[in-house]
């Protein structure tokens, strides 16, 4: 954990409210020992204590939850008075309701709704002023937020069968394996994460004061899952993660891992929104994704570490995966 970094991206996605507001940025970081070179940097890697520093700075600074990228500012201190308030729910959906309730009286411009009508869940957040997040860091740090506290607070890390998002394919994708860890869709009418309905009735397990914790320490618990997930869907990824990348085991030998049948394994998978091929799919993706922009393979030779027949039929897959083909990723990445 102490290695632990956060992509450039999000860190300039950070300082663009404080320039917004005519901060001057370079004295700003300085005095709090934050290295803007680093930042500016599109491929660099910020440190967690400069990264965390930077998020509570802003924060201070604009007095603005929402970093600059609402028409009106959410002050600060009102993620902890939603806090107190759900933590005395008695189950998730609960909490979801009285949350939703909670951002209608902050802010005009973003709105969440919950769609319970699908066999899942589907929780959605529309920003009214786009314009005002250019690069749609604030839907997607909203998002992370609301999947991580509302987790947090039942104890359990909610496993996300989809994500879905308004915006194209960014070019910071391959950092969604870590904030989205499930397949993610773009270009589409909503800004959405899907997860099963098994939450909904799991009581609050924290109190307030670890919710008094949890907020004196933010972002920290936010950006960094100090829980353990023992979700079955974690065990199978971990699992496959240790495989060969082109010989994947079938779903029989990795539930004799696990010390069940491949039936249980399979209902156990269902009952978290989640499959066998779902998981393999998605870590075949961020196997990809980091081959395409870390490693300096042809689409052939990517293509058959994967362990696909020909190239074509893994081109077919990653589009389908990202949306565009492996040489536009590249390109876009590039």
């Amino acid at each position: 954990m102490k290695n632990l970094t956060f992509s450039s991206h999000y860190a300039r996605a950070i300082v663009y409210g404080l320039e917004k507001n005519g901060y001057n940025v370079q004295n700003l970081l300085t005095d709090r020992d934050i290295d803007l070179a680093l930042i500016r940097e599109p491929k660099a890697r910020v440190p967690t204590k400069q990264f965390i520093r930077l998020f509570r700075l802003t924060w201070k600074e604009l007095d603005d939850e929402f970093m600059g990228r609402t028409s009106r500012p959410c002050r600060v201190g009102h993620f902890h008075l939603m806090g107190s308030l759900v933590v005395h729910s008695t189950n998730l959906e609960e909490v979801l309701r009285q949350s939703i309730r909670c951002y209608r009286l902050f802010n005009e411009d973003i709105e969440i709704t919950l769609n319970l009508e699908g066999d899942e869940v589907e929780l959605s957040l529309a920003h009214h002023h786009p314009e005002l997040d250019p690069d749609n860091f604030l839907v997607e740090w909203l998002l992370l937020v609301w999947h991580r506290l509302v987790g947090w607070l039942i104890g359990r890390k909610i496993v996300l069968s989809q994500a879905t998002f308004t915006h194209e394919l960014p070019p910071h994708f391959d950092e969604y394996r870590f904030v989205f860890p499930c397949r993610c869709d773009f270009g589409r009418e909503r800004n959405s994460l899907f997860f099963s309905k098994q939450y909904l009735t799991m009581p609050v397990a924290r109190t307030s004061k670890e919710l008094d914790d949890f907020v004196l320490s933010s972002p920290r618990d936010l950006l960094i899952w100090t829980d353990e997930d023992d979700s079955i869907t974690t065990q199978v990824r971990q699992a496959l993660e240790l495989c060969d990348e082109e010989k994947l085991p079938n779903q029989d030998w990795i539930a004799s891992q696990l010390h069940m049948t491949a039936y249980t394994l399979s209902r156990k998978l269902k009952a978290e929104g989640s499959s066998y091929q779902k998981i393999k799919d998605n870590l075949r993706r961020d196997q990809a994704v980091t081959m395409l922009t870390r490693q300096n393979l042809s689409v052939a030779d990517i293509s058959s570490r994967l362990g696909f027949a020909e190239p074509g039929a893994f081109s077919r897959a990653f589009k389908h995966w990202t949306g565009v083909s492996p040489l536009a990723y590249r390109k876009q990445d590039q």
